[in-house]
Parts: structure tokens; sequence; C-alpha cells
């Protein structure tokens, strides 16, 4: 499995949606799932996924699916 395919694993486990709705244009409060509460089950996901720990002011950035990117790949994590 490459780091897209379990960024999006984990979006989909720790928002309850399926796979093939989480994308380039999945955003904060865009679907009913994505709440704050989730959000913060989703940065725990990604930090297990990845074995990382991302801080507070990234966690505040992480408002869509592609800024979630954007921030793993300041933290090394690519995307190919």
């Amino acid at each position: 499995m490459n780091n897209l395919e379990k960024l999006k694993h984990a979006f989909s486990e720790a928002l309850s949606i399926p796979i093939d709705q989480v994308n380039e244009e999945l955003k904060y409060q865009g679907i009913a799932e994505w709440d704050s509460v989730s959000h913060m089950f989703l940065v725990e996901a990604i930090e297990t996924t990845f074995n990382l720990t991302i801080a507070i002011e990234d966690v505040l950035e992480m408002s869509s699916f592609a800024n979630v990117k954007q921030v793993l790949t300041k933290l090394r994590i690519t995307f190919d």
C-alpha cells in the first residue's frame, strides 16, 4: 500500500465513510461525517498510520484532504 492509499484508508476509517468518497475535494465540514470530533479521530489515525506527531498549528491547517497532504509533505511523507 502506497502513502496515498494509506492516507485515504485513514480518512475512510476515521470518518466512517467509503474510501471512494475520499478525494481532493473533500473538506472539513464539507460532509456531516467530518466535524470537530471526527477531526481529532482523523489526526490520531494519520499519526498512527505514518508513525508521527502532528503539531497543533499543522492540525489547524488540515481543513481538506489536499491540505492534509501538504502538511504531511512538510513532514517528509511523499505522495508519488
